[in-house]
């Protein structure tokens, strides 16, 4: 039977390689998973012993009482403790980690940093490249990546000031050059240090972090240490292997999750890949049923034959799994290294091959292979010799269809029962669960129902030519194929649908929110009394990316009542059209001869009653108009009105509109360059959160999508597997109708045909289920996130491409099979019995 098995192998090489191709695939997959999982740990954890390099004990504060604590008003726990901490016995040297934000300026460049106090030599962990430490309050180091990006050499003067203080900025010299930290989360800013003196200006508010203690036997000092800080309320005193445990578990808490995120996309893959293996071993069974009748009646007995079967898959299975385990490996080196050209905010280190995960994927793709064979294996020893050498099929069993029809059609009402009460009454948990048990149940309806569609769609076509009506009939006449060649392909579409609906609708949604809220992209404000000059407004709206621009003059005004009573409010004054078309969305904005006010500033006014205003060159009846948008404690009416009530407003404030395909860090450049103009600017709105957010989910929505056309791959190659079958099987008939004047063009266009109606109609019913899938897990998130308002959005060119894309995967899967269907003799198989 060894013999046997392997000319069973060379025999049927071409489609084994299309298979082992779908494992190694599979497994590479999972091994990526794994070990870029086990290297982000890894990495978490030498970024976290960095900062400890020299200290033995760490002293910080519980989460609760740092969030309770106010640095503005609260004493510096951290810092009244060192004394005690340096007194303690066995330390031989501590100190505190401070830090505080500044706005840096380098030239025309304004950014955020962090500054943090030079430590104690006996715990400093931060290293020079190059100059020294500072010794005076005006000196600092500055990063090397943030050197290098700012072009700041030793030498150079930067300006710093306390965030959002008002304090004039203050200059300080650059004296040194700090070495990059290890690999891990970076800072994503400018880190500047400084004597720890500098960080004592109030209006910085610096925040201590932890205290670093340096010692002898580690645990000895960490006992002394909790001795001396006993009295103090919410100190932690930790050895640094307790630390760096501690703070790993909290920080792979988002390790974790992606894990499992990547491998739920891997068990997709699984199982899909599950679908074509056993697709390919019923294609091999079926093509061999002559030769394994003959091994029977030669005296092969069921068992040698499940064996060999069985045989073929382990061998399959061990080749394809070593080839998936170097591709998990080669994938997981790309995807490290690219992570450390620093456009990302995760730098991981080296690479992490772990032997034992190396042997997870490499058993899960070989116990995957053997398994998915066990049924084609098995149905080749139920029909008998005689039987298979007349080559008549086996008669389906009529109680195995019914069933596996009762019993499919309980999961779809189960699952859609519960899918619909989690998406309208319970939430996600329900939803998720439900949703995979009607899925399930649709896998085994396909039978059912993916026929039935593709026989009526192939009605509309009949007409159209032969080719195109025996490819409707063929499509239709073995259901079982039909569904197990759509299975695979209905599994990748339904979820890439699901996930492009779902994130679209978020991205959406989550962005429509922004626009509601806060309708300008960005609003630049001038705390100047003189307010904006025409040359520098000119030059706002002229810079790249704006779209439109609009200004707002302001002014104080004086309301008076029909009773006499009067109030002293601060005006806008607005161009309605032009400030309309700057808006996002619809905001409500004052007509000509009307006064807008925000109803809690009422006051004895009524919406509707005349007002007299006066300004400074003379007065005005306008009408009281009330909206829940207008801003508080300021009234709003048309330029125009305004304009004929003051002599010479100031125009503090300018409203942008961005293009529409701006991305965050080009608004955080144009930020930057607006910032750039006067240092009396400052800049709002809600671009830089709506491009954020689009970002994180764009980045998401590629992730995924890459991730998935891993299962459409294995997918095509199971269309192509289930096509060869149909081939094979249909050999005489074809043979047949070549023989009565069919050509091989019209033989390859009906094989064609009839791949694109199953392949479409597989597409579009997974085009279906996923927006209705992504439907129930939108309400369900909305339905347990109370304040998230979710809607469905469609993105009709994603889908389009979907299934455009499924159209040419069914074309491509018939190209070898039907051209070796058309290069075959047509008396040669219809001699062959």
């Amino acid at each position: 039977m060894i013999r046997v098995l392997f000319a069973g192998l060379r025999a049927t090489l071409a489609r084994l390689l299309a298979t082992g191709l779908a494992v190694a695939l599979s497994v590479g997959f999972v091994v990526a998973t794994l070990t870029l999982s086990a290297t982000f740990t890894r990495t978490t954890e030498d970024s976290l012993a960095a900062s400890m390099a020299k200290a033995d004990v760490l002293v910080t504060q519980t989460v609760a009482e740092m969030a309770s604590s106010d640095p503005r008003t609260s004493t510096d726990v951290l810092l009244t403790l060192l004394p005690e901490v340096r007194a303690a016995p066995g330390v031989t040297g501590a100190d505190v980690e401070r830090l505080a934000y500044v706005d840096l300026r380098f030239g025309e460049t304004r950014s955020v940093a962090q500054i943090g106090a030079v430590l104690d030599e006996s715990v400093r962990w931060q290293t020079l490249t190059s100059g020294r430490w500072p010794q005076t309050n005006t000196e600092a180091t500055l990063d090397q990546a943030s050197a290098e990006s700012l072009r700041v050499a030793e030498g150079d003067s930067l300006t710093v000031a306390a965030v959002g203080s008002g304090v004039s900025p203050s200059a300080v010299t650059v004296v040194g050059i700090t070495a990059q930290q290890a690999a891990g989360v970076g800072t994503g800013g400018p880190a500047l240090l400084m004597q720890p003196k500098a960080l004592n200006d109030p209006a910085l508010f610096s925040l201590s972090t932890s205290i670093l203690v340096a010692g002898g036997d580690a645990d000895a000092v960490a006992a002394s240490v909790s001795d001396a800080v006993a009295g103090a309320s919410g100190i932690v005193v930790q050895t640094r292997t307790e630390a760096v445990d501690h703070q790993t578990a909290q920080l792979s808490g988002s390790a974790t999750v992606l894990t499992s995120i990547l491998m739920a996309f891997a068990a997709i893959a699984l199982f899909v890949a599950s679908i074509v293996i056993a697709n390919t071993f019923q294609v091999l069974v079926s093509q061999r049923t002559r030769e394994l009748a003959l091994l029977r009646c030669v005296g092969a007995g069921a068992g040698q034959v499940r064996r060999l079967i069985l045989g073929e898959a382990l061998l399959l299975g061990l080749v394809a799994s070593a080839l998936g385990v170097g591709i998990g490996v080669a994938g997981a080196g790309v995807l490290a290294e690219l992570s450390r050209d620093g456009a990302s905010g995760v730098h991981l280190g080296r690479l992490l091959i772990d032997p034992a995960l190396l042997a997870v994927g490499f058993g899960i793709g070989v116990l995957l292979t053997v398994g998915s064979a066990l049924s084609p294996a098995h149905r080749a020893t139920r029909v008998r010799p005689v039987a298979a050498l007349r080559a008549v099929a086996a008669p389906a069993s009529v109680r195995q269809g019914v069933v596996g029809a009762v019993v499919a059609l309980a999961l779809v009402g189960l699952g859609g029962t519960g899918l619909y009460l989690g998406a309208t009454r319970s939430g996600l948990t329900l939803a998720v669960v439900s949703g995979v048990v009607s899925f399930l149940g649709i896998l085994l309806a396909s039978a059912l129902f993916i026929p039935w569609i593709v026989r009526l769609v192939g009605s509309t076509i009949g007409w159209t030519s032969v080719p195109a009506r025996l490819a409707a009939r063929n499509a239709t006449r073995n259901p079982a194929r039909t569904a197990s060649t759509a299975a695979a392909l209905l599994v990748g579409v339904t979820l890439v649908t699901m996930m492009v609906v779902g994130v679209t609708s978020v991205r959406t949604s989550i962005g429509d929110k922004i626009d509601e809220k806060r309708p300008v992209d960005l609003t630049v404000q001038s705390v100047d009394p003189a307010g904006m000059t025409v040359e520098q407004i000119d030059g706002i709206s002229a810079m790249p990316d704006v779209q439109y621009s609009t200004s707002v003059a302001s002014a104080r005004l004086t309301i008076t009542l029909a009773d006499g009573a009067s109030v002293v409010l601060p005006a806008r004054g607005v161009d309605s059209a032009q400030a309309q078309h700057v808006a996002r969305s619809t905001v409500l904005l004052p007509d000509d001869g009307q006064l807008l006010l925000n109803p809690a500033d009422a006051g004895a006014m009524q919406d509707g009653e005349n007002v007299t205003v006066t300004g400074d060159a003379g007065s005005a009846e306008l009408t009281v108009a009330f909206a829940a948008t207008a801003p508080r404690k300021q009234a709003t009416l048309t330029k125009t009105d305004l304009l004929g009530l003051v002599v010479t407003p100031v125009t503090g404030q300018v409203q942008l509109r961005l293009g529409d395909g701006i991305t965050s860090s080009q608004v955080q450049q144009l930020s930057s360059d607006i910032l750039s103009v006067s240092e009396a600017f400052t800049v709002g709105g809600g671009a830089p959160e709506r491009t954020y957010y689009e970002q994180i989910l764009d980045v998401m929505l590629l992730i995924v999508l890459a991730l998935l056309t891993m299962a459409v791959v294995i997918a095509c190659v199971g269309v192509a597997n289930t096509m060869a079958l149909s081939v094979h099987e249909r050999r005489r008939e074809s043979a047949l109708l070549r023989a009565l004047g069919l050509t091989r063009g019209q033989l390859r266009t009906t094989l064609g045909i009839e791949a694109t109606l199953i392949t479409v109609v597989a597409a579009a019913c997974g085009i279906g289920l996923g927006v209705l899938y992504a439907w129930a897990g939108l309400s369900a998130v909305a339905l347990q996130a109370q304040k998230l308002a979710l809607t469905v959005h469609l993105p009709w060119t994603q889908l389009g491409i979907v299934l455009l894309g499924a159209l040419v995967a069914g074309l491509v899967a018939t190209v070898v099979p039907a051209s070796a269907a058309a290069r075959r003799s047509p008396v040669e198989s219809l001699t062959h019995e």
